[in-house]
């Protein structure tokens, strides 16, 4: 019996046509999954340009100023005293006390969470005349941590320092 060679055979287009469903279904799956990465992308981006914009709210050079006593210098405003006035000033709200931060929390599209630590770093080990981190007269650096929360899940969280300085209280 001679084949006809001008042309497919039915077994032939059903197994042509079942590899294209199986490559289709394949490339389909892809397209989901793409659109949920972009998606957790575009959240990634958006959260870490709030984080940048709240860490520079927070760490502001001009807002970080305690007030000196101009009758006796030894009468200052600390860091600590400034902080619990400045951060509510921010939106920010005290939700925790610990031994070496403070904790506070903001919420509107996404939490916020800021944890300002309580010990001086210093910028230098000692300056020319031996003055130390903790002396009201240098500049003193506090580190800030932000973490931006989408849901339960840190989405983006970014560092920075806040400077802060004593200086005379003008009257």
């Amino acid at each position: 019996m001679a084949l006809n060679e001008k042309g497919l055979s039915l077994v032939e287009v059903l197994a042509a046509v079942v590899i294209l469903s199986i490559v289709f279904v394949g490339i389909m799956t892809i397209f989901p999954q793409m659109t949920l990465f972009n998606n957790k992308t575009e959240t990634k981006l958006d959260t870490m340009n709030l984080a940048r914009q709240e860490i520079s709210l927070i760490s502001g050079e001009s807002a970080w100023v305690g007030k000196r006593n101009s009758s006796d210098s030894d009468i200052y405003e600390d860091f600590k005293t400034v902080l619990a006035a400045k951060m509510p000033a921010t939106g920010f709200n005290k939700v925790a006390q610990y031994p070496k931060f403070v904790r506070y929390e903001k919420v509107d599209d996404y939490r916020y969470e800021a944890d300002i630590y309580l010990e001086c770093q210093a910028f230098l080990e000692q300056d020319v005349n031996g003055m130390t981190c903790n002396n009201p007269n240098l500049t003193q650096l506090y580190k800030v941590h932000l973490k931006v929360y989408d849901g339960a899940r840190i989405s983006s969280q970014t560092y920075s320092y806040i400077k802060f300085l004593v200086e005379e209280k003008v009257d």
